[in-house]
């Protein structure tokens, strides 16, 4: 375990600090979970030898990287309550945020004077001071480092843990359940660590050169390892449910592009900007969702716009291929054999609307650039609702957009065109 201590886990955390960096200037609480991290990353990066070495000879103290692994970790413990505090978004006691900040600085501070007044440092590196588990001061050293870190992340995982409910479902509350069980993590690993230390005594034996082995087990590298790790997919996974969705959206603007290419030069009024090329279109960045509610909303306009002065016309004038289905007199065909009254049924009539209204679509649009009178508007489509929400007119919009494409010029399906025959079946 020790090189994914020494190696992958810095590269993990300064790669979260680089990539949350243009976060820190966006809010109190993007700026403190960057300053967690970045703390993180400066304790975790004093591992390699090189960094021991270099730090020993600009401060002239032997084992300085010692403190400031720990002085790192209260950093990160306070960074990490203030980000906690500021997302959770309830009013605090006065003086709370001084509170946590005069604790941290109190640690900061004893640890330091432990460290330079009572520590020994006879031995190079982080682990020297592994040789001297049962020294009274190291145990008070440790024991206040211990205290601030299980204090932070205890608190971190209450908060979190009881802010789930708060967020949505999906990616955000998953990552919010990543940051729980990282700050657990962070509790279990300082629990077994004194566990681990009182057990093992100071019976730390020494190497061939000298020096102390550390006193550690696999459970002791790997629990901080975890705990880095799930506060890195919790920070990661709000942002691919992001990117998934900014997919979505440009999928279904790809797809309905030829349909809202047709309404638009038809309708332009109905178009908020400059209609632009499907390619174009999916190049465009940031987020698309406003633009795809938008053309949802837009083309159930541009239908009102086509229909006017249009009278409904009776049952049966807008007929919609079904195999051997009835055709109620508003042209629209119902549920029948295994199908009637199955839950899919519902299914089934969307599509058919969608087909009805891609028809209609078509013929409309076509009459138009004809300037011809536009073909009224079908019963079923001008007994039809809408969506209930702006996800429902989306899917309705792709419905309609599928089976627009799935026409053939003159408005009939494309598959139903056989060789040889005209649209009155000769």
């Amino acid at each position: 375990m020790r090189p994914l201590f020494t190696w992958l886990l810095p590269a993990l955390t300064w790669g979260v600090v680089l990539w949350r960096a243009r976060s820190a200037f966006a809010g109190k609480a993007n700026r403190s979970l960057w300053g967690s991290f970045a703390a993180i990353a400066v304790g975790v990066s004093v591992r390699p030898a090189a960094v021991e070495t270099a730090l020993a000879d600009l401060t002239g103290v032997r084992d300085v990287t010692l403190l400031v692994k720990h002085l790192a970790g209260v950093a990160a413990a306070y960074f990490l309550l203030e980000y906690v505090q500021a997302v959770r978004g309830r009013p605090q006691p006065p003086g709370a945020a001084r509170v946590r900040l005069l604790f941290a600085g109190a640690a900061a501070g004893v640890l330091t004077l432990l460290f330079f007044l009572v520590l020994p440092h006879d031995y190079d590196g982080a682990f020297g001071i592994d040789a001297h588990y049962g020294d009274p001061g190291v145990e008070l050293y440790l024991g206040v480092f211990n205290t601030v870190f299980a204090v932070a992340t205890a608190q971190a995982t209450v908060l979190f843990w009881s802010n789930r409910a708060r967020v949505p479902r999906g990616t955000v509350r998953a990552g919010v359940t990543c940051l729980a069980a990282a700050g657990a993590t962070g509790v279990v690993y300082t629990l077994y660590r004194v566990y681990f230390v009182l057990t093992s005594g100071d019976a730390t034996q020494l190497d061939a050169d000298g020096t102390p082995v550390p006193l550690t087990d696999t459970i002791c590298e790997l629990l901080p390892a975890v705990m880095i790790i799930l506060f890195a997919i919790g920070l990661a996974l709000p942002l691919a449910g992001s990117f998934a969705g900014w997919v979505r959206d440009q999928y279904v603007l790809w797809r309905t592009h030829p349909l809202w290419a047709d309404v638009t030069a038809a309708v332009p009024q109905v178009a908020l900007g400059t209609p632009r090329g499907r390619l174009r279109d999916l190049a465009t960045l940031g987020d698309r969702s406003v633009d795809l509610t938008h053309r949802a909303f837009a083309l159930r306009d541009a239908a009102l716009i086509l229909r006017d002065g249009t009278e409904v016309v009776p049952g049966g004038a807008e007929r919609v291929p079904h195999e051997a289905a009835p055709l109620p007199l508003d042209g629209m065909p119902v549920p029948h054999g295994p199908a009637a009254g199955r839950p899919d049924a519902d299914g089934d009539r969307d599509e058919d609307l969608a087909r009805v209204e891609a028809r209609w679509l078509r013929t409309a649009l076509r009459h138009r650039a004809r300037n011809l009178p536009v073909p009224a508007l079908p019963a079923i489509l001008r007994a039809e609702a809408g969506g209930r929400s702006p996800r429902e007119e989306v899917a309705r919009l792709l419905a309609v957009a599928n089976a627009y494409r799935a026409l053939a010029p003159d408005g009939e399906p494309a598959e139903e065109r056989l060789p040889g025959r005209d649209r009155s079946g000769v």
